[in-house]
């Protein structure tokens, strides 16, 4: 045998994954993806389907809404423009999801009757000054207002429009 030759034993070298490092690793990966899982699936759930220990809490009743009110409440959607009104109680949020002129507009809506009075409570809206007077046209998933006495252009614009339920 020459002196630069060496001898190969028979033995093969042990790969990196037999590594107590790639075998933590590997646990670390299964327990971050069982977490994973046991969270989508478990909060993932509507409130209605969780169970909890603890008691439900009894509140007073509350005086119901009027039934234009209870109407009116939650999305809708601007068949003019695509915004999107929501509508709690007697507050409002209006915005224009735009990605150049991306406006959200808050206020106020009174109703009588069929009358709604809207006004906006942004101190920077150029139409918070004045309340906007419309009459309110229901349909079974669709809103309208027609304006009786508005100043502010804009807002007529934007309130004339048919309103869809989201």
């Amino acid at each position: 045998m020459s002196t630069g030759a060496r001898k190969r034993s028979g033995k093969k070298k042990t790969t990196a994954a037999g590594s107590p490092t790639t075998l933590t690793l590997i646990i670390i990966l299964i327990t971050v993806l069982a977490l994973a899982m046991f969270y989508f699936f478990y909060f993932d759930q509507k409130p209605k389907e969780r169970t909890t220990s603890k008691p439900a809490l009894v509140t007073p009743a509350k005086k119901p809404a009027p039934a234009t009110q209870n109407f009116l409440n939650g999305t809708w959607v601007s068949s003019n423009d695509g915004r999107i009104l929501e509508i709690h109680g007697d507050r409002f949020t209006l915005e224009l999801p735009s990605v150049s002129d991306h406006k959200i507009t808050k206020g106020t809506l009174r109703i009588s009757g069929n009358t709604v009075t809207i006004r906006y409570t942004g101190a920077r809206d150029k139409c918070s000054s004045q309340a906007g007077i419309y009459t309110l046209h229901k349909g079974e998933k669709s809103i309208r207002f027609s304006v009786k006495k508005d100043v502010c252009a804009g807002r007529k614009q934007i309130f004339s429009a048919t309103w869809e339920k989201f």
